[in-house]
């Protein structure tokens, strides 16, 4: 059972609840604790604003940069997702300049429920969505497909508003008691340590070990089938494509950083949380509450640095490419250039080639007289100038689509110089003339 909630103090004509529901004065620790608590927040509030103002501007501008409507590479709209509850979290902590000026946590105060309402969705929030991230690239890489339009905006409003429902249960189940004075911050009373877990922290902990194990089991598909596509193997008619794998890996290694940087910020707080649940609410000093509180407040700004730093090689592996090359920007390139638009915009492809010649039809990975070529694995080819991308991890077509490539000519030899190069040459199909 918990402290009470009487007798009321009295500070500056207001009634409040008494400690440990309500500071004040700080204590000492706290009061210099939270200076750069606030000064991380301002640093994360100013750079997701201006991260996000970006973005929008892009989805605005678009046609002035990409070739595609960036707003479809869903990579983008998880990552501005993710910023979006980034803000919330930093702006939660901006309050600490306000008990600062004040020297005083006081609840039930309208700070107070606006720093423990801020905190709670952008916790929870950022958590969902760094699950989403972790859940769209396993789906992406080891399956080969996109999920669907729909299917993606459903999932994404349906996370806003379970968020926002587990955060306006326990204001509608307990009041202005809910969000009082919880260490350096105001947040769930201590009163309510079963909503505590019930609301806040088993989905963190679902989030923290969900994404480690999800990226687990991602990696090792990865290693495990492109081990397979490298050592020549294939299944069917499908076959798999070097650029693709290696975008693949990259998009992979790339998203990873974001549930990593989360773990890394959160599962201290979370940590000692749990440890002060299990020795029977047991407060925790102020000095870990306080860089517990920096460290949680950092998230803004560090997401913000990882996309900006990655955002070149993330699009240029999830959106059309330029021609010349540049990271999905509108180019003056001809249809020749490859799109790697089905990370981005598609969904991964299968690729069939066939070539006919003679009346006859002859599958890759063989020649006219139907023996094997020496890269069956079709890994030195070109990529597909349609913008098809091959199925890198299962190996089949079963929920992917198809391109069908078709090439209708005569052989002929690499010269000399062509085969000095130690890659093994392959037929060259020319066009019979008319």
């Amino acid at each position: 059972m918990g402290a009470s909630y009487t007798p009321e103090i009295h500070i500056d004509g207001g009634s409040y609840f008494p400690p440990p529901y309500s500071v004040n004065p700080l204590p000492p620790t706290i009061r210099r604790g939270l200076i750069p608590v606030g000064t991380l927040a301002v640093l994360s509030v100013a750079s997701t604003l201006c991260l996000i103002s970006f973005i929008c501007y892009r989805f605005v501008a678009w046609r002035s940069h990409y070739r595609t409507f960036v707003g479809h590479n869903q990579y983008v709209v998880l990552v501005l997702n993710l910023l979006l509850a980034d803000l919330q979290q930093a702006a939660s902590f901006l309050i600490s300049f306000h008990w600062i000026r004040k020297d005083y946590i006081l609840a039930p105060h309208p700070a107070c429920f606006a720093q423990g309402w801020l905190l709670h969705a952008g916790d929870v929030g950022s958590a969902f969505f760094v699950l989403a991230i972790a859940v769209h690239t396993f789906y992406t890489a080891v399956y080969g497909m996109r999920i669907g339009t729909k299917t993606f905006a459903a999932g994404i409003i349906g996370i806003w508003i379970f968020t926002y429902f587990l955060t306006s249960v326990g204001v509608a189940m307990h009041g202005n008691k809910l969000f009082v004075r919880a260490g350096a911050w105001c947040w769930i009373s201590s009163e309510f340590e079963s909503d505590r877990l019930a609301l806040h922290y088993i989905w963190l902990f679902v989030v923290q070990f969900g994404t480690v194990l999800i990226y687990f089991v991602t990696f090792y598909q990865l290693r495990r089938k492109t081990s397979q596509l490298f050592a020549g193997q294939q299944v069917g008619h499908n076959l798999p494509n070097q650029a693709t794998v290696e975008a693949v890996n990259r998009i992979t290694k790339l998203m990873t950083l974001y549930p990593c940087v989360y773990v890394v910020l959160t599962l201290p707080l979370s940590a000692s949380r749990m440890w002060s649940m299990a020795h029977h609410g047991a407060e925790i000093s102020d000095a870990l509450s306080c860089t517990c509180a920096a460290l949680i407040t950092s998230s803004g700004w560090v997401d913000t640095l990882l996309y900006t730093l990655t955002r070149k090689a993330l699009l240029r592996d999830t959106m059309p490419a330029s021609g010349n090359g540049g990271s999905g920007r509108r180019g003056t390139g001809g249809g020749a250039d490859w799109e790697a638009t089905e990370l981005g915009s598609k969904g991964i492809t299968h690729t069939r080639t066939v070539t006919v010649e003679g009346g006859r039809v002859l599958e890759t990975g063989e020649d006219r007289h139907g023996r094997q070529l020496s890269d069956p694995s079709g890994y030195l080819r070109d990529p597909s100038p349609s913008g098809s991308i091959d199925p890198i991890l299962s190996g089949r077509s079963k929920g992917g689509k198809t391109n069908t490539q078709v090439s209708v000519g005569t052989q002929e030899v690499l010269d000399e110089s062509e085969k000095s190069d130690g890659v093994p040459p392959l037929p060259v199909w020319r066009r019979p003339k008319p």
